[in-house]
């Protein structure tokens, strides 16, 4: 009975935090990685269709760690690319647990953390941007990270 209601209450708030952010979302999508081990040679690659090149955006990095990862920390390699074939590679650290372990983000068993990658942004040109991430710790296969997302929002009016 308790996990129903429990498993009912965190459905019924992913659903209004689905509800409520989703306005402003420009592009949105997760990576899964299979028994939650991410290969350090399998970076996730998201494609990014940029037609409107007024509006500035706000990029996050979105990531999703179980209770077997077993750091507090990961590094992250993200190569972006224009569509002008100009590149740039970013070295992202990024804390996970503090230091008594316990997890940041949202979760009970499967933690959700939002990184701000970039804010601000205003793409040059239009067309497709390539962000290719990809682990960057000592582990080949990271253990208890299940998926790794990029979100790219609309910046709000302030």
């Amino acid at each position: 009975m308790r996990d129903t209601f429990l498993k009912l209450l965190l459905f019924i708030t992913v659903l209004f935090g689905i509800i409520s952010c989703s306005h402003n979302e420009f592009f949105f999508k997760y990576r899964s990685f299979s028994n939650a081990e991410w290969n350090r040679e399998d970076p996730a690659v998201f494609h990014v269709n940029v037609e409107d090149i007024t509006q500035p955006y706000n990029v996050s990095i979105e990531l999703r760690n179980n209770n077997t990862y077993p750091f507090s920390n990961i590094w992250l390699f993200v190569d972006y690319r224009m569509p002008d074939g100009a590149s740039r590679l970013d070295t992202v650290s990024v804390e996970l647990a503090d230091v008594y372990g316990k997890w940041y983000g949202r979760g009970m068993s499967l933690y959700n953390l939002s990184i701000p990658y970039e804010t601000h942004v205003l793409y040059p040109d239009t067309g497709t941007y390539i962000y290719s991430i990809r682990q960057g710790m000592r582990e080949n296969q990271l253990k208890g990270i299940s998926d790794i997302g990029l979100k790219i929002s609309k910046k709000s009016v302030e």
